[in-house]
């Protein structure tokens, strides 16, 4: 049997790596993108674990152009240039395989498929040629012994299959582009061809050439297309023509052959990008392979670095269970088996991931490791259980039982829209996750299982096609039961690992008293929802544009010509070029326009400001006024946001589909997008609960600082008295200036600002803010203990914990890179004071929850970074008003509250911008 040889676009995964995440990138915790890091390497990973790969090469696209740009000036010429977060991760990756020492091979002039059908032609008369791809272009190239691995879908596409999706085979595919062209590529083809008139085309003929020979006997609705357009195609043609002899020096086999213990040079390159799920991953499944030397190195702890617990024993490779299919037959026997379990893993099934409109598919179930069963509730083509029945009798069947879930709190939503309110404990293996690793955003089950089962999870991409937009109730059911029934096995093993790893590493107390307990709070939260006035939201935007039709106008007077402010080229052009600005920050793709490269000009240059405003009202008008009215569900009318517990590394909710936490609250317009808040009608009011300066309280109560310890308790304005004791003036004389800077001063130490970021602040200059710092810390000393007491701890312990014991483990405090431990060094100032004013919220949340979930005249409805809103019949006002404070202020432990008391500040209106 012959070897198989891999060859890598190394480009194409880069750019669907990339893309694939754009409305979510990943970040490090230096705030660099690392989507396409994490996906080709993921690819790649999975390549591994799913094929025997022993011999692979990978190419990349070089920045020189290629012999089709002599062909056509206009080749490629509609792409936007490559994104500045994409250049940055180029060279990461490359890094990457140069760590692993898998042989690259580039070429200024071609293109990576060009270098890769080269080296096909080389060699497969001695292998079995594999591209590795989801570039269409490739077709061309497969024939016998010759194929692609679409890496995002799975899918082995060999001659057949490349007929199946083009209707066409791989020796016609270049003439069927020169037909229809390549948008992506700015290929034009031929106007009015398209790929349904070209798979006519080529039922009849052979070839292009064929076409043209022949053209008398085309269809007559495209004769004259074609004639027309004859010499667009055979430039298409040209253009889109892999070419297989590119002059190369060819690697030996010996150079081509691959191990997995080569992934072990990379471990560090991993951490050093907070990749750590995957490192995790890579040395569970492989370990056994590395050398020798390795295995036997000293782990610290694969929690980012906290060296204090053993290292685990890896968990073994999952065994195989088998799934079960119910029906009528066999459900009392499952309804027996649940009836008698103690602990039940469950997960829905459903044809939307909105679960306030999803309509329930089926349901999954597991109480034992060698066997999970799968509920058919809503399939289009085949005999369900009835619905109604099946859930109240898996209601009575699990009463009172431990419900284990992965992000449970949407199977809850779901259930209960279905009739099925569950009060039952639970527990959330991906909670559990995230508190055990928390700000690296790795907490899919698929993910989960790879890492601690050594279990390859089904791709949902196996069952549905994203194209055709198909639906899991369209699922054929076989394939539905394997799906979902190993996803309700996968938690069932999960939740002891982490259970045991929780109480190991302390944890277990705020999974039990805080996150899980918020969960259903969360539930009711997005359940309830919030009405949207889209009347007003159309003012807005009316307002919004006028404000950016005069600002377009501005710019373009500046310019002299009508320069496209949205693309950063033309930007940097004018600003750089031809206005001479100085330019502070240079990336791959020439000058960066970004926002910290115009803030830092903004001072000396309106037109830096001009553009900062452009951009924050294009913002503001895509992301919210024009974007909110679609998110009004049609069977509510209203607005039902999702609170993510998982995403913020400091234990704060964030929320999106909106982003609440993201409304610009700034300016007067940003601050008018929370007028379309309102409440349900003239009886109910919207009220606003806000934490008055948590944050600053919580430094108060870990510094003891006298100073600030005495005016919280005096209800002193603190800014006002900090710019007092910087100033050296009496309160009542210190100017509203002063007071605004003693502002910037007090949260921006907080966060680990230093002299060149305040003096950007402040609008002054480094060496003046340089001299405030200092005066800070000489009036409020104990601060500047505190922050030193913190870091010292941090190096000692390796990680940093709130007031209520969440943790967060700092791989980075003892890196030789300044700037990492640096980095690392302001997080353990940071997170315990950010990470305790979330715990208490979330307490209060809890609190409040278990007070008012059975009383219709309030609904707790939003919450964002430390305010809670609420809608409130206007009758119970006083009373909730009560509550809520007292809830809230009693959210801190006594003996901190005796240092420095929690103040709320509360207000109600019709609208949340009238409670403010």
């Amino acid at each position: 049997m012959r070897e198989i040889l891999y060859l890598i676009d190394g480009t194409a995964l880069l750019y669907r790596s990339h893309y694939a995440m754009i409305n979510n990138p990943m970040r490090d915790t230096q705030g660099r993108v690392t989507s396409a890091i994490f996906g080709v390497v993921n690819s790649f990973v999975h390549l591994l674990e799913t094929r025997q790969v022993r011999n692979v090469l990978i190419s990349f696209d070089r920045k020189a152009p290629t012999f089709r740009h002599e062909i056509s000036e206009t080749y490629k010429a509609n792409r936007p240039p490559m994104p500045d977060d994409l250049v940055a991760q180029i060279e990461p990756v490359q890094e990457f395989f140069r760590l692993i020492e898998l042989p690259e091979i580039s070429l200024d002039g071609y293109e990576a498929d060009d270098i890769l059908a080269t080296l096909a032609e080389r060699y497969k008369s001695d292998y079995d040629i594999v591209f590795v791809t989801s570039d269409k272009d490739y077709s061309q190239l497969v024939e016998d012994r010759v194929s692609i691995l679409d890496p995002g879908k799975n899918l082995v596409l060999d001659r057949d299959a490349v007929h199946a999706r083009f209707g066409v085979y791989p020796e016609q595919f270049v003439d069927y582009l020169a037909l229809v062209g390549d948008s992506s590529d700015n290929i034009p083809g031929v106007r009015g061809i398209g790929p349904k008139s070209a798979e006519i085309l080529f039922r009849q003929f052979d070839s292009l050439d064929d076409i043209y020979a022949r053209l008398d006997e085309a269809p007559e609705k495209l004769r004259k297309k074609l004639a027309e357009g004859r010499e667009s195609a055979l430039l298409s043609r040209q253009l889109a023509q892999i070419v297989r002899d590119v002059p190369l020096q060819f690697p030996s086999p010996q150079e081509l052959s691959f191990s997995p213990a080569n992934l072990s040079g990379a471990l560090d390159f991993l951490a050093s990008y907070d990749i750590h799920h995957l490192k995790r991953r890579i040395e569970n499944r492989f370990k056994d392979q590395f050398p020798a030397a390795e295995e036997n190195m000293v782990q610290g702890d694969i929690f980012a670095g906290e060296p204090q617990a053993e290292p685990e024993t890896p968990q073994p490779a999952a065994q195989a269970f088998k799934p079960i299919l119910a029906d009528a037959g066999n459900l009392s026997s499952l309804l027996e088996q649940l009836s008698q379990a103690e602990t039940v893993s469950l997960d829905t099934e459903t044809d939307s991931l909105d679960p306030i409109r999803a309509n329930l598919v089926g349901i999954s179930l597991c109480v034992r490791d060698s066997e999970a069963w799968y509920l058919p509730l809503g399939h289009q083509m085949y005999g369900n259980l009835p619905l109604s029945d099946t859930l109240s009798r898996l209601k009575q069947a699990l009463d009172g039982k431990l419900i284990l879930g992965h992000n449970l709190k949407y199977d809850l939503i779901v259930l209960n829209r279905h009739g099925w309110a569950v009060a039952n404990p639970i527990r959330d293996t991906m909670l559990a996750a995230y508190l055990l690793d928390p700000g690296t955003n790795m907490y899919s089950l698929d993910n989960c299982a790879l890492a601690e089962l050594r279990h390859q999870m089904i791709p949902i991409s196996s069952l549905l096609d994203k194209k055709s937009k198909t639906s899991f109730d369209l699922v054929d059911v076989e394939s539905a039961c394997a799906y979902s029934a190993e996803d309700a096995w996968a938690v069932f093993k999960l939740d002891p690992i982490y259970k045991k790893r929780l109480a190991a590493l302390g944890l277990d107390r705020l999974y039990e008293d805080i996150e899980l307990p918020l969960l259903p709070v969360l539930q009711r939260m997005e359940e309830n929802g919030v009405r949207l006035d889209i009347p007003i939201l159309r003012e807005i935007s009316r307002s919004i544009n006028l404000e950016l039709k005069a600002l377009t106008e501005e710019i373009h007077a500046y310019a002299g010509y009508q320069v496209n402010i949205n693309s950063t080229q033309q930007l940097a052009k004018l600003l750089f070029e031809e206005k001479k600005l100085p330019a502070r920050k240079k990336t791959k793709s020439g000058f960066s326009t970004d926002n910290s490269v115009l803030e830092d000009l903004a001072a000396d240059y309106e037109i830096a400001d001009k553009l900062i405003q452009y951009r924050t009202l294009t913002k503001l008008e895509s992301t919210y006024v024009g974007a909110l009215p679609r998110l009004v569900n049609p069977e509510t009318g209203r607005v039902h946001s999702s609170f993510n517990q998982t995403v913020a590394s400091t234990g704060r909710l964030s929320s999106s589909n909106p982003n609440l936490q993201n409304i610009p609250i700034r300016t007067p317009l940003g601050r008018s997008i929370r007028k379309a808040f309102v409440a349900s009608g003239p009886e109910w009011a919207i009220l606003a609960a806000d934490y008055s300066q948590i944050e600053l309280r919580l430094l108060a109560i870990m510094s003891r600082d006298p100073v600030l310890v005495e005016a919280f308790a005096r209800d002193l304005d603190i800014h006002r008295q900090t710019a007092a004791m910087i100033t050296g003036k009496a309160l009542d004389e210190v100017s509203g200036e002063e007071r605004r800077q003693a502002k910037v001063i007090n949260f921006g130490l907080l966060y680990g600002m230093g002299q060149k970021k305040l003096s950007r602040e402040l609008g002054i200059s480094t060496s003046e803010a340089k001299d405030m710092i200092e005066r800070y810390f000489e009036r409020f000393p104990s601060i500047r203990d505190y922050i030193a007491s913190r870091k010292q701890d941090a190096h000692r312990e390796r990680f940093c914990q709130t007031i209520f014991g969440r943790k967060l483990f700092l791989k980075n405090i003892g890196s030789s890179h300044n700037g990492l431990r640096s980095e690392a060094e302001r997080v353990a100032v940071n997170m315990p004071i950010q990470g305790s004013a979330a715990d208490l919220i979330k307490i209060a949340m809890i609190a409040i929850h278990g007070r008012i979930k059975d009383d219709p005249r309030i609904s707790m409805i939003l919450q964002v970074h430390d305010e809670l809103v609420f809608e409130v019949r206007r009758e119970f006002l006083p009373e909730a008003e009560q509550l809520i404070r007292s809830a809230m202020e009693q959210a801190l432990p006594r003996h901190y509250a005796e240092v420095v008391p929690l103040k709320v500040d509360i207000a109600h209106g019709n609208s949340w911008f009238e409670a403010h």
